[in-house]
């Protein structure tokens, strides 16, 4: 790792990459503070790290807080404290994020809209404390999680990708506007990870996207937690994880009609065989 991390604050830190993360900062010596809803995979995830932290010869501590980061009162109320409490973080990730795959029409305007708060307007209050803070420390890094969802529109994920988009326009906006105050912003953009989350999306993801992606690798959590944490320190702005993904994106940016041309051809197969069944 090249950046040594003191102290960082994780949401979506409970589960999933975010807890990944975690693991891989704890086991170099960080200082964690895990944010999340669920108060019981919190101390599930708490009572890891510490198992982590006591095989080590750091001096690491494991602070958690139950938030719903959408709300911005809470937010607003709730992390300053914690941070008076801890310090402030030289190191954010802001994993926090939902997904509700389906085709358009199904999605409904509340799962949108909380699509939407969660995980643009989560981004957005968690680092407007945390921002402040390390503006007056003078340093600090910041790792937003987008997606390859938001990168190239992806079938079925309408919402998600509309959400995921912003955060790479957002992202963008924060590396140019932070950087001559000693703060880096990287976004990471994972292909699909074995998570809690991509089990859950499993529910709802329409047929066509299932052909679309039939072929598709799966990284570990794991995985993309080590490029991530690799990268903290360097120049680089967008991560991507994974050779499919960065062959994707790469073939995605060089010949889109290539891509267009395979996503029209596996919808077509599905619709089809749906007519005729």
């Amino acid at each position: 790792m090249a950046m040594k991390v003191q102290l960082a604050l994780l949401t979506g830190g409970s589960s999933g990459i975010g807890l990944a993360v975690a693991t891989e900062l704890v086991k170099n010596g960080a200082s964690v503070i895990l944010v999340a809803r669920r108060e019981e995979l919190l101390a599930k995830a708490k009572t890891g790290l510490e198992r982590i932290a006591a095989q080590n010869v750091f001096r690491v501590q494991i602070h958690t807080l139950s938030l719903d980061v959408s709300d911005a009162n809470k937010v607003n109320r709730m992390i300053p404290p914690l941070l008076d409490k801890t310090g402030t973080p030289d190191f954010c990730y802001i994993g926090a994020g939902i997904a509700h795959p389906n085709h358009f029409e199904k999605i409904t305007r509340e799962i949108f809209q909380r699509t939407m708060d969660v995980n643009v307007g989560g981004t957005w209050n968690i680092l407007s404390t945390v921002v402040p803070r390390m503006k007056t420390e003078g340093k600090g890094t910041i790792a937003i999680v987008s997606s390859l969802a938001g990168l190239v529109g992806t079938y079925g994920y309408s919402a998600y990708a509309a959400s995921k988009f912003a955060l790479v326009g957002l992202s963008q906006c924060l590396r140019n506007e932070f950087k001559s105050d000693g703060i880096d912003v990287k976004v990471l953009c994972p292909q699909d990870t074995d998570t809690p989350q991509l089990a859950a999306e499993n529910k709802t993801k329409p047929d066509e996207t299932r052909r679309i992606s039939r072929n598709a690798s799966i990284m570990s959590p794991q995985a993309v937690a080590k490029a991530l944490v690799k990268e903290l320190g360097s120049k680089k702005f967008l991560i991507i994880p994974g050779a499919m993904g960065k062959t994707g994106w790469l073939t995605y940016r060089l010949f889109p009609r290539l891509v267009y041309r395979k996503f029209d051809r596996e919808v077509s197969y599905v619709r089809k065989r749906k007519a005729t069944s």
